[in-house]
């Protein structure tokens, strides 16, 4: 049986500060204080609890598809052979090490994987998809839908 989660008790000044924080995580402590409403140096010392706690896990750049030219977005629904199911943890690797894939979702029902992949173009994507996936033996079945739009949720927590 798995060990439960240790989760971290947030406070509702955690709260604004991690809402900041995933809106821009290059914000400097004087303004990051300042909109949350408390001393620069009692802001610097939540982040730093909130980073050795593992809420934070790090700090990112948001980069845009469109302007790298990957702006072919797809959502790959996969169901894993049943006797290939003991290797999910080798295979979730196997697939996020794949050019072009963005996001592996290890999900329930009746699939068990939820890839996020991003190309340059639909024979890209047709191509990602002949390659790494129709050929991938411990594979049963891949569904693909195209994205149209994505919209971030506004809650970082």
């Amino acid at each position: 049986m798995e060990e439960p989660v240790n989760t971290f008790p947030l406070t509702d000044t955690d709260r604004a500060i991690l809402s900041e924080l995933a809106a821009d995580g290059r914000l400097a402590y004087t303004e990051l204080a300042a909109r949350v409403g408390l001393p620069v140096s009692t802001c610097h010392g939540r982040v730093r609890a909130l980073e050795a706690a593992g809420v934070i896990r790090g700090y990112h750049a948001e980069i845009d598809p469109d302007v790298t030219g990957a702006s072919v977005h797809a959502l790959i629904l996969l169901r894993v052979l049943s006797h290939e199911r003991n290797r999910i943890p080798a295979l979730a690797e196997e697939l996020r090490r794949v050019p072009g894939v963005q996001q592996v979702y290890l999900i329930g029902g009746d699939r068990d994987f939820v890839l996020h992949v991003a190309c340059a173009s639909v024979p890209a994507l047709r191509d990602l998809i002949a390659r790494h996936i129709g050929s991938n033996p411990a594979l049963a079945q891949s569904q693909t839908q195209i994205v149209f739009d994505h919209f971030r949720g506004l809650s970082p927590v």
